[in-house]
């Protein structure tokens, strides 16, 4: 119909045509080619007779070889400012969000431009980068309404590539089941016949990542047992890396700490030689988990201890907040207060600025060192900060955990009314959410 011409392009010559001549659709309908016609034409829409095609793009003077000599032209723009937004993409991916906006904010397209889609979601990953995850999310939709409006296939499974972002602003946002919903959508949108389908590795790798969020372990083994069979076709290295941390985490759930070791350290090696520095050291506070779960407690030591000395400047702070956390648990375990609270208070100080989710766990070991030591009075306030940035942010496990302690703090002091609140409040939590106990790591088994 188009002449062998990629149908994307031929559309948005035809509507730029049009405009051009400062004619409306309307202006080009006739009593055998509707205004409604001319819209599908030039979006895509339903399967226009080729003569009626034929017709409109005469009324447009639009020969063949004009036509033709148009595309081609277009083309070449095209392909040079695809050039470009991969070139402003490679820096939100590197870290360099404000170089890559001000070359962002130099562009401005038509929405029914072929990389319009593309446009958009660049302009969603800008505010994403700002955490205006809100308006990072209307753009990522937009993206997506852009793509299926004008059928803009340009820029191969950009749907899915949306999905993802929005997927990732939602976990941030503590909205895992949206999350979830994001990714299967980002999946079943997923064309592998077009560029950009190794989209399909990320979504399956946080796929995995929120169901572990949900503790449905079995669920997320599943989809990890497909993934690690894909590795050897995955380019992206923190794809891989992501998923020899999931695989070495659900090992360790299932206390195949030997395999999840032996996971973990090619894992790390691998961090290593491709100088990815986060999650080198992500892995690494993973296997001290692990020896800490074995009580192996100098083995975990050494790998905290890595974790605190390699990241002294505080660039990778989740990671040197875990490992600070971790430390503070051992050196607790020890009785050795003053390292526990060093280790500890280093950590609150660091949270405080980075991670709610983090910084709540951090209270709760903060508030169990005072504990161990039978100082329930002066621990009440760090639990009690703990529950009301969980409630707060929707962490209920956390908060589980916090009311937990708190009520135990209550108990030993004989406060039995305030214990017979915080217990009230707990098991309602835990029927309302049908929840278990938080698995996370707080004290070491004697």
């Amino acid at each position: 119909m188009y002449y062998g011409l990629e149908p994307s392009i031929v559309r948005y010559v035809i509507r730029r045509v049009r405009k051009e001549k400062n004619l409306r659709q309307e202006d080009l309908s006739d009593n055998k080619m509707s205004y409604g016609t001319i819209s599908n034409i030039e979006r895509g829409v339903n399967n226009v007779d080729e003569s009626i095609v034929l017709r409109y793009l005469a009324k447009l003077m639009l020969t063949q070889k004009k036509l033709k000599a148009l595309v081609t032209e277009e083309q070449e723009r095209i392909e040079s400012l695809a050039f470009q937004l991969e070139y402003i993409e490679s820096m939100f991916d590197h870290g360099k969000p404000k170089e890559a906006e001000k070359l962002l904010k130099q562009l401005s397209l038509e929405r029914y431009h072929p990389l319009a889609p593309y446009f958009t979601y660049l302009e969603g990953r800008n505010l994403q980068a700002k955490k205006q995850f809100k308006k990072a999310k209307k753009q990522y939709e937009f993206a997506i309404r852009l793509h299926n409006q004008y059928k803009l296939f340009y820029r191969g499974n950009i749907v899915s590539i949306c999905y993802n972002e929005l997927s990732i602003c939602s976990y941030t946002q503590n909205e895992i089941e949206k999350a979830l919903d994001y990714v299967e959508k980002g999946l079943a949108a997923c064309d592998e016949n077009r560029e950009g389908k190794e989209i399909k590795y990320p979504l399956m790798s946080n796929k995995i990542l929120y169901l572990l969020n949900m503790y449905q372990y079995d669920a997320a083994k599943q989809i990890l047992d497909e993934l690690w069979t894909f590795i050897p076709q995955i380019r992206n290295i923190f794809t891989i890396l992501n998923i020899y941390k999931f695989r070495a985490i659900i090992l360790r759930k299932m206390k195949m700490y030997t395999e999840a070791i032996d996971v973990c350290r090619e894992g790390i090696d691998i961090a290593r030689r491709n100088q990815v520095q986060n999650r080198y050291l992500d892995l690494i506070n993973v296997l001290g988990s692990i020896y800490l779960l074995q009580a192996q407690l100098e083995k975990a030591m050494q790998c905290f201890d890595m974790v605190a000395n390699y990241d002294r400047d505080q660039h990778f702070p989740r990671n040197l907040i875990d490992a600070l956390t971790y430390l503070a648990i051992i050196h607790s375990h020890k009785k050795c207060w003053k390292d526990a609270e060093q280790s500890i208070e280093q950590a609150l100080d660091i949270a405080k600025g980075n991670s709610h989710y983090r910084l709540s766990k951090v209270l709760i070991v903060r508030g169990d060192i005072l504990s161990a030591q039978n100082k329930f009075k002066e621990a009440i306030p760090f639990y009690q900060e703990s529950e009301q940035i969980a409630e707060k942010n929707g962490f209920k496990r956390r908060q589980c955990t916090a009311l937990l302690q708190l009520a135990t703090c209550f108990g030993n002091m004989g406060l039995d009314s305030e214990c017979s609140k915080c217990m009230v409040k707990l098991l309602n939590l835990k029927k309302e959410l049908k929840l278990y106990s938080e698995d996370d790591i707080y004290a070491i088994d004697a």
